[in-house]
């Protein structure tokens, strides 16, 4: 795509806005965060200790043992030794932002220029408005606003569209030139009326922090609620994120930023203590918009409304952002209960309620689960089947190889759990079973099932398999006969999963569908780094409870050299826990 000629300051703001200089210079150095900034080994001279700096929050590089610095174009320059259209071409390429120059044309046109001026006044005129009308600030009040949120989003207020007319023609304007904005409105009558008459408006700055149109609330009867500034010149939705010019010091404070939909949600939040949130002006949510969320968190929380409009929008967002996901790049995804939006929610609440309902959102794999769940209407073998298309068209929808395969392991375990849940749900052998127990004790079921399948743990883990205390009184029994047949017959010792077909069927048909639902896709190492972890995840708690008993002993004993025995086994059994607890099993 070519885009119009542009001045290079304005394309690189464009560059800036949509990646982080981190991600981009990261290609060539490696770095570290560090605080607000990233630190590296400079590439330009040689050091021992890194020096090397870069900084998101003002897209500059910095090296304090060299003195070289600069933006993207000038590391890139230095770094491949480009010429400087070289330069533009390869940072047009990574970013996807075209560029090309047209020395005949201004970087800003007269009518852009004549636009930004004009929305200057008008948001003066509007705050002036707000100001002389003590209905409106009443009305602001009984929403719960106070003066720190008025001041703070520069709410305004738009009377009769002849005092704002009158108002723009006293700086200079005339209705010509108020006619190149969208704050006019031509009717069928072909007379023009104010867009925002009688509403409460909202300034909207964009990425580079320009005012550029405004949102506009009726607080009178009238079928549309909110209205925003048109698509123009300047107004472009995909570039918003309407609160980020006034809440950004705190995001980058907090490295954490909440997505809802409606200007009052964001300022809502604000009154609450709670200012990282912007909106995105409605339920869409671009690919810009998208890598700046990612530019101030990994993990940028979605809370749109709770009605089903809403929901649905979540979904959308959640299955257009995969083709962008990259490793350490992720959503997560808010439900506000009773369909209602933040602002409603927080309605006689407070600031921790909020809290709450972040602490049980969902991760976006989460959602892209249940998106697939939910699509699965019985449980027929024709719609099981069904289950393996939908990954797979996930998967091709993720452009990043590493995330895409990610995502295959982590659905295809979820659906061989929801098909093995509904497998044994029907069985004949379980229909007295609970649907909630379908997962009971699988940790030790698998266990069983491991040793059964590959009788050399046994030798292997002889002594930390013989602690292991199962919960469930038949899997107990079983395992005591395991562990005996194998001290009897050690050597020539061999018991297989088929030796249950006639004695205990159940057991048996247990054994063979968790085979298939959890380790027939496994790898040989793949299996013995889980039966290490499973091995682990049973005698931890063995081990807790033996601590605890030592921990008694100690302090009951008066024995000293008893007492120094004892304190050697609780470090030796601390260091045990330890090790279980935080060993990364290869």
């Amino acid at each position: 795509m070519i885009k119009p000629s542009s001045s290079i300051n304005h394309f690189l703001n464009e560059v800036n806005n949509k990646i982080r200089l981190s991600d981009f210079i990261g290609q060539f150095v490696n770095l570290i965060e560090k605080g607000n900034s990233h630190v590296g080994k400079c590439p330009f001279h040689n050091e021992k200790t890194p020096s090397f700096n870069v900084n998101n929050d003002k897209s500059l590089f910095y090296c304090f043992g060299c003195k070289t610095g600069g933006n993207i174009l000038n590391f890139i320059t230095k770094y491949k030794n480009l010429s400087f259209l070289e330069a533009i071409d390869y940072i047009s390429k990574y970013s996807g932002i075209s560029y090309y120059i047209d020395e005949k044309k201004k970087p800003l046109n007269s009518d852009e220029k004549l636009i930004f001026q004009i929305l200057k006044y008008t948001n003066d005129f509007f705050q002036l408005s707000l100001n002389n009308s003590k209905q409106v600030i009443k009305y602001l009040r009984e929403r719960g606003l106070s003066n720190e949120e008025i001041k703070t989003f520069n709410l305004g207020f738009c009377p009769d569209e002849k005092y704002l007319i009158n108002f723009l023609q006293e700086k200079g304007f005339d209705t010509e030139k108020i006619k190149k904005t969208d704050l006019l409105i031509k009717n069928k009558s072909n007379e023009y009326f104010g867009r925002f008459r009688n509403r409460i408006t909202f300034p909207i700055f964009d990425f580079s922090n320009k005012l550029v149109g405004f949102g506009g609330r009726t607080i009178g009867v009238s079928k549309i609620k909110y209205i925003n500034s048109q698509e123009s010149v300047v107004f472009k939705k995909s570039q918003i994120l309407f609160g980020l010019s006034q809440n950004v010091d705190y995001i980058r404070k907090e490295k954490e930023i909440f997505l809802v939909e409606g200007y009052m949600d964001v300022i809502r939040l604000f009154s609450f203590g709670i200012k990282n949130a912007v909106s995105s002006l409605g339920t869409t949510l671009s690919e810009l918009q998208l890598r700046k969320l990612w530019n101030f968190s990994s993990l940028p929380y979605i809370c749109f409304d709770g009605d089903e409009a809403g929901i649905n929008a979540s979904k959308k967002v959640a299955l257009k952002v995969l083709k962008f996901l990259k490793p350490g790049k992720s959503l997560k995804f808010i439900t506000i209960p009773g369909q209602a939006d933040p602002d409603s929610f927080l309605e006689g609440k407070k600031k921790s309620d909020f809290t709450d309902l972040k602490n049980q959102s969902l991760d976006l794999s989460t959602v892209i689960w249940e998106i697939i769940k939910e699509s699965i209407t019985t449980d027929t073998p024709e719609f099981l089947a069904s289950i393996d298309q939908k990954i797979t068209s996930i998967i091709k929808s993720i452009d990043d190889s590493k995330v895409s395969a990610e995502y295959f392991r982590f659905l295809k375990a979820k659906k061989d759990g929801f098909i093995w849940n509904i497998n044994k749900n029907q069985s004949i052998s379980y229909k007295e079973k609970k649907a909630e127990s379908v997962f009971e004790n699988l940790n030790e079921k698998i266990f069983i099932l491991m040793i059964l399948l590959n009788n050399n743990y046994l030798s292997e883990f002889n002594e930390e398999i013989f602690e292991v205390k199962l919960s469930d009184e038949i899997l107990k029994k079983e395992m005591k006969e395991i562990l005996r047949a194998y001290t009897e017959k050690k050597n020539s010792f061999v018991l297989i999963v088929d030796s249950y077909k006639g004695k205990n069927p159940a057991f048996y048909h247990e054994m063979q569908e968790l085979q298939k639902t959890h380790l027939d896709n496994l790898t040989i190492r793949e299996k013995n780094k889980l039966f290490r972890q499973i091995l682990n995840n049973l005698r931890l708690p063995v081990l807790l409870d033996e601590r605890k008993s030592i921990q008694k002993e100690i302090i009951d004993e008066k024995n000293t050299e008893i007492s120094n025995n004892l304190l050697k086994k609780y470090s030796r059994i601390s260091e045990e826990i330890k090790i279980i607890q935080n060993k990364d099993i290869e």
